[in-house]
């Protein structure tokens, strides 16, 4: 455990510190095997291209669900300007929504770590409005052409705890996808509280 611990830091900080020709030098007499197996996982690679159909400026107009008795039906206006960040290794979106006269703006990270063994994307979730973060796990369901990522959020007031569960379907037109927002609350109920469908903006 502790040789491949080592091995992992060692080769992962000179992999990214060194110059090119010591690269090479590593990759040829590292001894604690072959550093070329932990490049493939410093590396974007083929799940960084399924985050990359995220990748572009969107709109929307989606339906959402208020809390109340009974819950009504109102229309969320929301742009979103996605864009890859640190040599392509993570997928930084901006957002900015209006629910009538409200407003608020984020930022959402997205990315995939392929060091874990489940869950390997990942999404992180900050707004201006809220002190509060969202950390969500995710996977691609390649049958369905969905990332599907389910978080935990907590009411401070009653201390209850549920999760937040989003599902972004991509499909054969690159210049749309399909969004969904479900809650699944502590009695087991699981509530539907956004959706719509996003369009690519061009020309700006």
């Amino acid at each position: 455990m502790r040789k491949s611990w080592r091995a992992w830091m060692g080769v992962a900080a000179l992999l990214t510190a060194l110059p090119l020709a010591a690269q090479q030098t590593l990759q040829e007499a590292g001894p604690n095997g072959d550093p070329s197996q932990y490049r493939k996982y410093l590396e974007p690679g083929e799940n960084h291209k399924i985050l990359g159909q995220l990748a572009g400026d969107w709109k929307a107009n989606l339906k959402v669900l208020l809390h109340g008795s009974p819950p009504k039906e109102a229309t969320l206006t929301d742009t979103l300007e996605a864009k890859w960040i640190l040599n392509g290794r993570f997928l930084e979106t901006h957002f900015s929504s209006a629910l009538g006269g409200n407003g608020y703006k984020g930022v959402t990270i997205m990315g995939f770590n392929g060091a874990t063994q489940t869950h390997k994307f990942f999404r992180l979730f900050i707004a201006d409005k809220d002190v509060r973060e969202t950390y969500s796990s995710g996977v691609y369901i390649q049958a369905k052409n969905q990332l599907v990522f389910r978080g935990m959020e907590h009411d401070p007031v009653t201390g209850d705890s549920f999760e937040k569960r989003e599902v972004f379907t991509l499909g054969a037109d690159k210049d749309k996808f399909f969004y969904e927002q479900f809650y699944n609350m502590a009695d087991g109920s699981d509530i539907k509280v956004m959706e719509g469908t996003y369009t690519r903006v061009t020309g700006k």
